[in-house]
């Protein structure tokens, strides 16, 4: 019995990590690293995965526009973008719920074809102030069965830091006025791929528009160039 309880011990201790405001579990083998700009880019060890999924983890200040109604209104909305041929593909949402998880509320919401097209997109916000925060992964239809199950036990392990304060650790959080489009375009510069999507129509800032998912748009334009570009760069090494 002691050595089943050492070994639980461990084990968690090994999967638990932790940012300065939240606490999660990474899929087993992953590798999360912070940005300049105080996004956590999550990848697969394994190649051929880390062309076809990401996961981003981001906090930044809460304003008074970062609500639930604002995220639920924000994520409810289909759009429209385009896949590879350059048609026009329409974003499917499967579902947009108010979730507890480990005490925290959150909206939690699943859409396909929402950032990329043959991708679904996992949004999970909440507002915990003084900050709102955001976990979203994005997986293409060829690795989402088999990285579900990871990606599901990680949703499930979120938990914020309930005493978090500002003036600790401010190099892992996103400042209001960051680029981050710009940011992960340069970051994933070789893997780039015009064809991939269309470039969305920002949203005007307004009460109806939340800061924190205005970033969305900026953050998986960036993840575009990450699953979709490196295929094209491993063939030109190859050739």
């Amino acid at each position: 019995m002691k050595t089943l309880l050492l070994v639980f011990l461990v084990s968690s201790f090994v999967w638990a990590k932790q940012t300065s405001y939240l606490n999660y579990e990474e899929p087993p083998g992953w590798k999360c690293e912070l940005s300049t700009q105080g996004v956590f880019f999550c990848e697969s060890p394994k190649e051929e995965q880390r062309e076809e999924s990401l996961i981003l983890i981001f906090g930044a200040p809460a304003t008074e526009n970062d609500t639930f109604p604002n995220y639920e209104q924000y994520l409810n909305k289909t759009k429209t973008i385009l896949d590879e041929s350059g048609k026009t593909v329409e974003s499917k949402v499967t579902f947009v719920r108010r979730r507890n998880i480990n005490g925290f509320e959150w909206i939690d919401s699943l859409q396909q074809n929402s950032e990329i097209s043959g991708c679904w997109t996992r949004y999970l916000a909440t507002v915990q102030k003084p900050l709102a925060i955001l976990v979203t992964y994005v997986v293409c239809d060829k690795f989402y069965t088999e990285l579900t199950p990871a990606f599901e036990r990680m949703v499930a392990s979120l938990k914020p830091v309930s005493d978090f304060k500002f003036s600790e650790n401010r190099k892992d959080l996103a400042l209001p006025g960051t680029e981050l489009g710009s940011v992960l375009k340069s970051h994933f510069e070789k893997k780039l791929s015009k064809k991939n999507t269309a470039q969305p129509e920002l949203p005007k800032p307004g009460q109806s528009s939340s800061p924190l998912l205005y970033v969305i748009i900026g953050i998986l334009i960036g993840g575009v160039v990450l699953m979709r570009a490196k295929k094209k760069t491993q063939k030109s090494k190859k050739a």
